[in-house]
Parts: structure tokens; C-alpha cells; sequence
């Protein structure tokens, strides 16, 4: 069963169980979503009126043999009916389906295919009046019963949407009964028999036509509803798996995540021995800070220290990472060892310009970091792990040198 290509979310997806709950008595959705329905039915209908079509057509014909054998006198006619007027009509309409199916489905409208249906079964219906109209056989009076046939054509066969059955239904019985009407020596005991299963097949099959309908209706709630299910377990396992890649304190990525990337980094640069740098960030003193100020204070410290890091390194590549506690690291491929110092500084400039007091600090009255920077070539240096120990060493170097400055190891 189609459905669209973006299926329902939130309040629709609502609606849709609702829709299922309750039922839809009288065959209509809301206006959205049966518009939508209409034009998500349009090829698969269209493929089933050209097969189905067809097989009618073969089988109109074939009531020509119902001609002689009812309606002899009048079957040079129905010959010429048939072949000359409907088939050619008919055949013409299959053609086009067959031939420009592609751009009616491109203009998704349901008319185009719903439409000619509706106007074949009529003129089926039409012919069979005009031909008995001029029939005077004794046994074209029994053949008033071939628009039954057209009734099942219309309504089971074709399935017409149950809204339009119901007019196809009248018209065609409007059209037995004028036929009727225009026989005026129809044997009385004969006219209520045929009326009356023309009358109980057009109930039976409408009866049909709508249970097909719902049914199809339902199937197609169901099959929206399982896509909207299935794209929203999607999201939130995207949305899971995000999550899984980012420090809930500071909303940079984790530690994992920070390690998986360099990996990435790392193998993409060896093969053209790219140069990248990485920054290991640390907060001087942060835990005589927590223990002065208290962890609430210590947290938001850790996310201004954050937001500083994510505001000075945006280029394209560039990934921030909480390595864990106070410590931050920075991975900057592609990246010069001037770039990276420069970066570096403005990180530890911005950090001690926010004026986040620290009293407990022995460095300075104010929050500073310290940060270590390695440079190095993909492929000189053994392992993403041998760059990371670099900017640890380097990160060391600056808090043994008394903290908040940077210092630069390159790869020797």
C-alpha cells in the first residue's frame, strides 16, 4: 500500500489513531490528510482500472453473443454500437493510461483516473439501454438484467470510491427504469423481478464497495501510523546516539566521542601526511574553586570555560571535547603550530577576561586555564595516542611553568 514519503508526526499522528479508534463512517478523512490519501492511491488505482480495464473491455465485447441470442433483431446495431462507438472510446482511454501513466501520476490528480472510470460504466450502461430500447424480442425483456452486470462492473470490479458509486448506482438504475419505461408491453409479472434484482444488486455491491473502501482507508491509517512509528524510533534513536556523544554539563562532546573522532581525523590525514594539533585545556585550581565556592558554582564555571572553547574554535573540522573533570581538549586538523598557539591564546585570554572570581586561586584572583598544545604529521607520528600524550606533556609543562599560559610541543 503507498503512503507519502513523509510520514505524520505529534497531533497527526494523533489524529490517525483517532481516525482508527472511532472509525470513519462517512468515508472521508479530514481534508489534508484525504487529499493526501487521494493522491497517494493514484498509481496504484491507475495500474488496477488499466488491468481490470482490459479484461472489460474484452468482456463487453464479448456480450455480442448475448446480443444475437436477445436482441437478434436489433444486433447489426449493437455490433456497431460496441465495436465502433465504445471500444474505440474505450481503447483510447486504455492507450492513454498506458501511455502517458507516467505524467498523470506526476500531476497526482484523482479525477484523471477516477473520472474516465466513471464515464466508462455509464456508457456501458448507456449502451445497453439504447440497444434494448430498440430491441422488440420477446427475450430482450430478460435482458434487462445485463445491468447488473454493469452495477458489479462499477462497484466491485472497478471499485468507483464509495461517493461516487452511489451516483453511478442511480444513474444506472435511472436507465433501466427510462428502458423500462420506453418498453411499455414488459410483462407486468416479469417488471417487478427484474427491478427487484437490479434494486438488491445495487445495494449488495454498494454494501461491498464500502467495506472494500474501509478496509482500504484503514490499511492505509495503519500504514501511515507504522511509518510515523518508525521514523520517530528513528529520531530518538539518532537522538539517543547524539546524546551518547555529548557531556550533559557542558553540551560539548564526550570524552568517547572525542576519541572516536580523532580516529576519523587521523586515518583520513595519514595517507597525505597532514599536519592537525590538538589543544589539552585544564581550569588552574578548579578544585579549590568547588571547594570555595561549592559544585553548582563549579558546574557553571565549567560551562562558561566551555562556552569560551566553542565560541574560538569553529572551523570546519574543529571539535571540542570535555576530556573529563576540569580538563577540555580541542582537535584542529589541518592546522599550522602558529594557527594552533594563536587559537590557544585567545582561548586563555577570553577564559581569564570573563572575570570569574577565584579567591582560592595562587595564580591570579580570577578564573585562568592552562593549555597545552601538540602539533604533528599523520603518518611521522605513531598513533593519534602518541599526539594526545604530547599536548598532555605540554599541558604540564605550562602548570609546572605556574599556570595560566600555553606552551607548544612539536612532534621532534
Amino acid at each position: 500500500m503507498p503512503a507519502s514519503s513523509t510520514p505524520p508526526q505529534g497531533d497527526e499522528r494523533a489524529t490517525l489513531q483517532r481516525l482508527l479508534d472511532r472509525g470513519f463512517p462517512w468515508m472521508r478523512f479530514p481534508a489534508e490528510l484525504e487529499a493526501r490519501f487521494q493522491q497517494d492511491m493514484v498509481a496504484q488505482r491507475l495500474q488496477h482500472f488499466l488491468l481490470s480495464g482490459i479484461v472489460a473491455l474484452l468482456v463487453y465485447n464479448g456480450f455480442l453473443v448475448v446480443d444475437y441470442l436477445m436482441a437478434s433483431d436489433v444486433f447489426w446495431l449493437a455490433l456497431q454500437i460496441r465495436l465502433f462507438v465504445f471500444t474505440p472510446l474505450a481503447a483510447a482511454v486504455l492507450w492513454a493510461y498506458w501511455r502517458w501513466g507516467p505524467r498523470i501520476l506526476a500531476w497526482r490528480l484523482p479525477v484523471l483516473v477516477e473520472g474516465p472510470v466513471l464515464c466508462s460504466g455509464l456508457m456501458a450502461a448507456a449502451s445497453l439501454a439504447f440497444i434494448l430500447s430498440s430491441s422488440h424480442t420477446a427475450l430482450s425483456h430478460y435482458y434487462h438484467v445485463g445491468f447488473i452486470v454493469v452495477i458489479i462492473y462499477g462497484n466491485i470490479v472497478q471499485r468507483l470510491r464509495f461517493w461516487m458509486a452511489v451516483p453511478f448506482s442511480l444513474l444506472v438504475l435511472a436507465m433501466h427504469l427510462g428502458g423500462i419505461v420506453v418498453l411499455d408491453h414488459m410483462p407486468p409479472r416479469l417488471l417487478g423481478p427484474i427491478v427487484i434484482m437490479v434494486v438488491a444488486t445495487i445495494v449488495f455491491t454498494l454494501m461491498a464497495n464500502y467495506a472494500l473502501e474501509r478496509d482500504e482507508r484503514r490499511h492505509y491509517l495503519l500504514t501511515l501510523r507504522e511509518k510515523a512509528l518508525v521514523q520517530e524510533l528513528a529520531h530518538t534513536h539518532a537522538r539517543l546516539m547524539e546524546l551518547s556523544k555529548v557531556d550533559s554539563l557542558t553540551e560539548l562532546a564526550n570524552r568517547g566521542h572525542f576519541q572516536d573522532y580523532l580516529q576519523q581525523v587521523w586515518r583520513r590525514a595519514a595517507p597525505d601526511r597532514t599536519s592537525l594539533a590538538l589543544l589539552m585545556v585544564d581550569v588552574d585550581h578548579f578544585k579549590k574553586y568547588n571547594d570555595r565556592y561549592g559544585h553548582p558554582a563549579g558546574d557553571a564555571a565549567l560551562r562558561e570555560v566551555a562556552r569560551v572553547l566553542g565560541s574560538n574554535l569553529r572551523r570546519p573540522g574543529d571539535l571540542v571535547a570535555r576530556y573529563g573533570g576540569e580538563e577540555f581538549v580541542a582537535v584542529l586538523p589541518q592546522s599550522s603550530p602558529e594557527t594552533a598557539s594563536q587559537v590557544a591564546e585567545r582561548v586563555r585570554q577570553a577564559v581569564e577576561g570573563l572575570q570569574v572570581r577565584h579567591e582560592g586561586s595562587s595564580t591570579a584572583r580570577v578564573l585562568t586555564v592552562s593549555v597545552g598544545v601538540a602539533h604533528g604529521v599523520a603518518g611521522n607520528l605513531a598513533s593519534p595516542e602518541a599526539l594526545l600524550k604530547q599536548a598532555d606533556q605540554a599541558l604540564y609543562q605550562a602548570k609546572r611553568e605556574g599556570r595560566n599560559r600555553i606552551r607548544l610541543l612539536m612532534q621532534p
